[in-house]
């Protein structure tokens, strides 16, 4: 994990998605992203079907939707 990137979480049950600050996350920074998810659970659904990856976008999926809707109103 590195701390100048996000870690996407997905939840792969009920498609639950967020980006988390990976110094909140409980385990030692040299675990491997995708080792990550095995330690969670769904904060929505309380799967344990969770997958990690390094941020997908820029300033997290937040960011991401926030550049799309914008996009989509200038299109309109």
């Amino acid at each position: 994990m590195r701390e100048d990137k996000l870690l996407w979480v997905y939840c792969c049950d009920c498609y639950h998605e967020r980006d988390v600050n990976p110094s909140t996350v409980p385990l030692p920074p040299e675990t491997p992203v995708p080792e990550v998810g095995k330690h969670m659970k769904c904060s929505k659904c309380s799967s344990r079907a969770v997958e990690t990856k390094p941020e997908l976008y820029p300033g997290g999926i937040l960011a991401m939707r926030k550049a799309a809707i914008g996009g989509m109103k200038e299109g309109a």
